[in-house]
């Protein structure tokens, strides 16, 4: 008798799973928070011989660094750099060998929480490339790029640099 309850308690129960409403699991992926935004792009960097021949015979390397910024909303005045008035939201840089080559940014260094606080959510970027300590002692001469990050998403972005 008692086997017969147990069973009989078994296939209830089963059949109240079945009919109970979905878990929250649906509800949970639906709400799941959106994908930070990329930051992503390439560039490509051009030398000439002479170029490549500075670097080189200062032993340095070359980096590529770009400061992520945008233009404050009226809300975020207050965080605005006083020398600029735009919202710094960090850098990234890197450095490579001096060859023709392309380099993939990845925008890691973009500080992605701040973007509420720039006109539009729409990041600036000004890239800079030069060997040496600093961009001020640089061995060498390179094109920048500054505008939105979505420019530069649309394809390579393309810098040369002389002696």
């Amino acid at each position: 008798m008692r086997i017969i309850i147990l069973a009989a308690t078994a296939l209830m129960a089963a059949g109240l799973c079945q009919c109970s409403p979905k878990g929250d699991s649906d509800a949970a992926s639906s709400a799941a928070p959106a994908a930070p935004p990329s930051f992503a792009y390439d560039i490509n960097l051009e030398f000439t011989p002479a170029a490549i021949a500075a670097v080189k015979a200062h032993k340095q390397k070359v980096t590529v660094s770009v400061m992520y910024y945008g233009n404050v909303t009226p809300a975020s005045q207050a965080l605005a750099d006083p020398k600029d008035g735009t919202l710094h939201l960090d850098t990234d840089v890197t450095e490579v060998e001096p060859a023709n080559q392309k380099v993939h940014m990845t925008g890691a260094g973009a500080n992605v929480p701040n973007l509420k606080n720039i006109t539009g959510q729409k990041p600036l970027a000004l890239l800079i490339v030069y060997a040496g300590k600093s961009p001020e002692t640089s061995s060498i001469h390179c094109t920048d790029f500054q505008d939105y990050v979505a420019t530069a998403q649309q394809s390579p972005v393309t810098l040369k640099c002389d002696a």
